[in-house]
């Protein structure tokens, strides 16, 4: 887009005689400096911060505020090192952790987990960081156990958490951080450590790990993990097939497909009294998919069930099993629309009242489906969009 910019003045005569609206263009492109600015910013910064802070036991990973890392980074290369060190301590507060334990739980593995992880949470308050730390340890170990294909935890040597697309699971971020997590501490001290060594910890040969910045960096090396997790279960470890790269035309028409989403949005307005009947719901429309979700879920028919799924995970190989190890043991007895609420252009929230046969025990539950509609590259987009679909991420009921 730079070079488009650059090249304006030469092309933007022979565009107006092929009838394209050169102004808009150039409205698009009068804000590239300051794009390409914010670009480089965010493209930049976790490798910044890993560079700085990895050896000392943080890494940067999606979850993480991107706020205080640009600001730790900024402090480390002002000089203020022992400054940023403390800024990101004082990230991990009670508040930021049960908020990034709520996000783990879109992770089917971790679900079994988050019992003890929130009583982890609450010995980490109350500033029992002794009995913290050795359960957050072995939650993230179990994770990696039961996901990676190996089967093994954190400290076998053969584990190696990356993933395609990954702020947090590559060499420099994961990597470099289990690398020092598992060293060998067989030799028995009571002087306090600062780094979450898990085989002294664990093993009982590191005793001085009883403090806040110990703590603090095993939940930072949890949440690191979940990311990695989240991509595993999402099938999305492996990068894509590239692209071919886009021409000069290409950039035209994704430039004026932008324009017209731009005005798309602009005049959209919710749906006015939406009929909770299925019977009169609309093809393409976020219930009518819902509801042929909720209908073959009766049916136990897990293999159509993945019609809802998110793309990237509706992509996977291992999208049916997924669909069927969640529901083998819920049958869908009934089901009824409580309210559908569109919330933006591609977002539809919908509640539902389910009645559900599970292990032999009837039970009612209302969910709520947070149906988003997607392009094939996961990117939210316009309902009208050719090749577009309905999904939910919140499909786990």
């Amino acid at each position: 887009m730079k070079s488009l910019k650059q090249t304006m003045p030469l092309l933007g005569p022979i565009f107006k005689e092929y009838g394209v609206e050169v102004n808009k263009i150039e409205d698009a492109l009068s804000n590239i400096a300051e794009m390409d600015r914010q670009t480089n910013e965010l493209v930049t910064i976790p490798d910044r911060f890993n560079t700085f802070f990895a050896e000392h036991g943080w890494i940067t990973y999606r979850m993480m505020d991107f706020d205080v890392a640009k600001e730790a980074v900024s402090e480390a290369e002002a000089g203020n090192f022992k400054g940023a060190l403390e800024l990101i301590l004082q990230y991990y507060n009670v508040d930021t952790i049960r908020f990034q334990l709520k996000r783990l739980n879109s992770i089917i593995a971790f679900r079994p987990r988050m019992e003890l992880a929130l009583k982890a949470l609450i010995d980490y308050e109350e500033k029992r960081y002794h009995a913290c730390v050795p359960v957050i340890l072995a939650l993230t170990d179990g994770l990696v156990n039961e996901l990676h294909e190996d089967h093994k935890g954190i400290s076998a040597e053969s584990t190696k958490l990356e993933a395609w697309d990954s702020i947090a699971a590559h060499s420099q971020g994961l990597g470099k951080l289990v690398r020092i997590t598992r060293k060998g501490r067989r030799k028995t001290t009571k002087e306090k450590i600062t780094l979450p060594y898990r085989n002294g910890i664990l093993h009982g040969t590191d005793l001085g790990y009883d403090n806040e910045i110990v703590a603090a960096k095993t939940w930072a090396l949890l949440f690191a993990v979940g990311e990695w997790a989240a991509k595993v279960e999402k099938g999305e470890i492996i990068s894509p097939k590239d692209k071919p790269e886009e021409s000069l035309l290409d950039i035209i028409e994704k430039i004026q497909e932008l324009d017209n989403s731009k005005r798309e949005l602009e005049s959209w307005q919710p749906r006015e009294a939406i009929s909770l009947n299925p019977d009169l719901f609309k093809e393409h429309t976020p219930e009518y998919v819902l509801n042929k979700f909720l209908n073959y879920w009766m049916q136990k028919n897990y293999g159509k069930m993945t019609t809802i799924l998110p793309y990237r995970v509706f992509d996977s190989k291992t999208a049916p099993l997924r669909v069927r190890e969640h529901f083998k043991s819920q049958l869908l007895i009934s089901y009824k629309f409580i309210s559908i609420q569109d919330i933006a252009l591609s977002n539809t929230t919908i509640s539902i009242k389910l009645q559900i046969d599970e292990f032999g025990c009837q039970k009612e539950k209302i969910h709520e489906f947070i149906m988003i509609c997607e392009d094939d590259q996961s990117h939210s987009v316009s309902p009208k969009k050719s090749g577009s679909k309905w999904g939910s991420y919140t499909w786990h009921v």
